[in-house]
């Protein structure tokens, strides 16, 4: 497995974590993208790894989750 395709597959279990907590949380899209002050499309296109994820809005994905940061960057993401 190259380095590219183990930071992507990386990206998108944080991705994919984010998602379930937010599904756990019982918050839609559309808040979340109200929320970040994005459209909703533009939320929609994150959550399905169309548009990079940065760290600023990782961040700012977790303080709306009420979650730490560390949940989504330690080692058991490649689990």
């Amino acid at each position: 497995m190259d380095q590219n395709t183990i930071t992507h597959t990386y990206i998108m279990r944080v991705i994919q974590k984010l998602r379930s907590l937010r599904r756990k949380k019982e918050y839609s899209q559309e808040y979340m993208a109200f929320m970040l002050n994005i459209s909703q499309n533009a939320y929609s296109r994150l959550e399905n790894g169309k548009t990079p994820l940065t760290i600023h809005r990782l961040f700012e994905i977790c303080d709306l989750l009420k979650v730490k940061p560390a949940e989504f960057l330690g080692p058991d993401v490649l689990g």
